[in-house]
């Protein structure tokens, strides 16, 4: 229990708009790409998804709370998938489908988050691996 009290506390101690767009922002559009799995792009955007997501989960736990190693899954999953969204999106006329608009979403959140992203990993690769 103290582990997970620990980790709490950890994302209390980010700043508010990072809280507010983890909890409100990031992922639930990235957990809304579970229901894509039938939709033109099939299992690689939501499995993207999950890939840049799950491992943060043990990179927390190991770390006892948040740090910048926690953008490295993202840039190794997340840069692919908004490759791949990209491609697809310019491709595809716009149009007030689900998918569409699900991925347009997905898009857009993981470059902003990917921008961030690359920030955090040269700073954990520059020696800053403390936990917030």
């Amino acid at each position: 229990m103290n582990k997970i009290i620990d980790l709490y506390a950890s994302f209390r101690r980010l700043t508010v708009p990072t809280q507010i767009w983890m909890m409100l922002v990031l992922a639930p559009v990235n957990f809304l790409t579970l229901a894509l799995v039938d939709d033109p792009l099939g299992l690689i955007v939501p499995l993207l998804s999950m890939l840049g997501f799950v491992p943060n989960l043990g990179i927390a736990w190991i770390q006892n709370g948040f740090s910048a190693a926690m953008a490295l899954p993202h840039l190794v999953f997340w840069a692919p998938q908004v490759a791949i969204l990209g491609n697809y999106l310019i491709q595809t006329p716009a149009n007030a489908s689900f998918a569409y608009i699900a991925y347009a979403s997905v898009f857009v959140v993981n470059t902003i988050s990917l921008l961030f992203d690359v920030r955090e990993t040269t700073k954990w690769f520059g020696g800053q691996r403390s936990v917030a």
